[in-house]
């Protein structure tokens, strides 16, 4: 069997799909967007770029993109199977290139459509349709399938934890929750590791030692950091309500998780013994959800959420879990 991967993989959690599949003995490749960058030949050329996708919707970025797609995807190599992760930068004809070269062209949508609006262009091409977002599942009658646990988590070590709750997050529309968070723990003496991504010191987080940074962290570092947890915060992006990755760490790892994303009680998962939902502006968290110890699921559970149940679904393989 042979299948390939197209997504932008910035963080690296896609690469392990390549990896799980090739550890069956199928033949898998990955084409990560993230590498294909384009580089603006002078600074004119930014400029214009920025004309032309405002004004026009034309973007040199996207443009150089669909391009090189569409000579990387060749009929002498035809596959059985090519999974599109999100794709809201490739245009219809990309996509129908694409399909032209598989038995079945599946698409993963680990966004809503509410935050990118461009995917309702061409999700319709695609023969399988999955989302991890149930309010486009019910709307579009997609296939609803979560992120993975992307780690052989059985044979993990433990960690001695060194921090009480972490969280790592860009500072864009949850710019204003995290410092909520910090006040809270501040407050009721919570020991917390809080990091923000962003270009500009800013003074409030810093009064509330958040950590702030520019660095990119690598897949690797983040999970070091989430071993090192006695507890995850989760925060939802705003448009969205699917899980992020975070949770699955957490369940994997049988971490504690605080979350902002309501919709995380209607998964077979949840225990409000391990898992609390908060109200931002009203943060409301008992005593005993950090004193008392992580209650143990059914293994059964936890498997259904691992990288190998994953793709025994996507790619209608049979049943392969640890």
């Amino acid at each position: 069997m042979k299948v390939t991967i197209i997504s932008l993989d910035k963080w690296g959690y896609n690469e392990f799909i390549a990896k799980e599949l090739s550890s069956r003995g199928i033949e898998a490749k990955h084409i990560d967007f993230y590498k294909l960058k384009y580089t603006y030949p002078s600074f004119f050329h930014k400029a214009i770029n920025f004309f032309t996708k405002t004004i026009f919707n034309y973007n040199f970025k996207r443009e150089h993109l669909n391009k090189v797609l569409m000579d990387l995807i060749t009929e002498d190599d035809k596959q059985d199977a090519i999974l599109i992760i999100k794709g809201d930068n490739l245009s219809v004809e990309t996509i129908k290139t694409i399909k032209k070269n598989t038995q079945t062209l599946i698409t993963f949508l680990n966004d809503s459509m509410a935050r990118y609006p461009r995917m309702k262009r061409v999700y319709p091409y695609f023969d399988e349709i999955y989302s991890f977002d149930p309010d486009d599942v019910a709307k579009h009658s997609f296939n609803l399938i979560t992120n993975y646990i992307y780690f052989d988590y059985k044979n993990t070590p433990k960690t001695t934890p060194e921090f009480g709750v972490f969280n790592i997050s860009s500072l864009d529309k949850r710019s204003k929750t995290m410092p909520q968070f910090a006040r809270y723990f501040k407050k009721h003496n919570i020991h917390y590791k809080l990091i923000a991504f962003t270009k500009d010191h800013n003074d409030t987080l810093g009064a509330l030692n958040i950590e702030q940074t520019s660095k990119t962290y690598t897949l690797e570092d983040v999970f070091e950091l989430v071993k090192k947890s006695n507890f995850l915060l989760d925060l939802q992006r705003p448009k969205q309500k699917g899980l992020s990755f975070r949770i699955f760490e957490g369940l994997a790892l049988e971490k504690k998780i605080i979350t902002t994303n309501k919709d995380i009680v209607n998964y077979d998962f949840y225990d409000p013994n391990n898992i609390i939902v908060v109200d931002s502006h009203n943060i409301q968290i008992p005593d005993a959800f950090f004193t008392t110890p992580y209650k143990k699921l059914d293994d059964t559970i936890v498997n259904n959420y691992h990288i190998s149940s994953w793709v025994n679904t996507v790619f209608n393989l049979e049943t392969g879990t640890l």
